[in-house]
């Protein structure tokens, strides 16, 4: 009676170069919290995030008195450790107790992710992904109009976010004044754009804001 044959086992190939994973923080040293040692930090949920979640993180830092963030939010540390814990799901202690060469590490992978993807050409915002929205889905968002839009339509946006709770300051900075200004210009309420998501925030904020527009 013939023997019968075993499948091969199968070895993995020791040589061959890991595959990075997406949004997950390797540690260069282990760090411990609350009992709990950490060799990596998982922020993946940056993909489910929205325009919406960076407004409400620089609400926040308004009212904390965050002084640096009052400007260019998204470089600061205190931005990145706050959109970390939300797509980490970890407390912001967790990061604000970090020490520095683990915070870089943070600050650097979110202001990457959020610098991904080509600018705006042509007056034409185009989306890494489809995006839905009351059913409807789109590729691109032509943002052409807002050369068209008056200083009736910027004090009208100031309002919106002094209702919102924000200070009236430096508004070229502010997200929410950007989707204010971007509804204005496509005829779309503002929660069009809070509700993209958070990868679109700088593309959107700078293509609003450039000076190519108004020249």
């Amino acid at each position: 009676m013939a023997e019968e044959k075993k499948p091969a086992k199968a070895f993995a190939d020791e040589t061959a170069p890991k595959k990075k994973r997406v949004n997950v923080i390797e540690l260069r040293s282990p760090y411990r919290f609350e009992g709990v040692e950490y060799t990596e930090v998982d922020v993946s949920g940056l993909d489910t995030m929205t325009v919406n979640d960076a407004v409400r993180v620089q609400h926040r830092l308004f009212d904390e008195r965050e002084i640096a963030a009052s400007t260019l939010c998204e470089t600061t540390t205190a931005f990145a450790r706050e959109i970390a814990a939300k797509a980490s799901g970890l407390p912001v202690e967790f990061f604000k107790l970090a020490p520095r060469q683990m915070s870089r590490l943070v600050t650097r992978t979110v202001q990457a992710y959020l610098n991904a993807g080509e600018a705006a050409e042509n007056n034409v915002l185009t989306l890494e992904k489809p995006y839905y929205y009351n059913g409807e889905e789109y590729r691109e968002i032509d943002l052409s109009g807002i050369a068209e839009l008056t200083s009736m339509n910027e004090s009208a946006a100031e309002n919106m976010i002094a209702r919102e709770g924000f200070l009236v300051t430096e508004t070229s900075f502010n997200y929410l004044y950007a989707c204010c200004l971007a509804g204005m210009a496509t005829g779309k309420p503002k929660e069009f754009f809070t509700s993209l998501p958070l990868k679109e925030l700088l593309k959107l904020k700078n293509a609003v804001n450039d000076a190519g527009f108004f020249e």
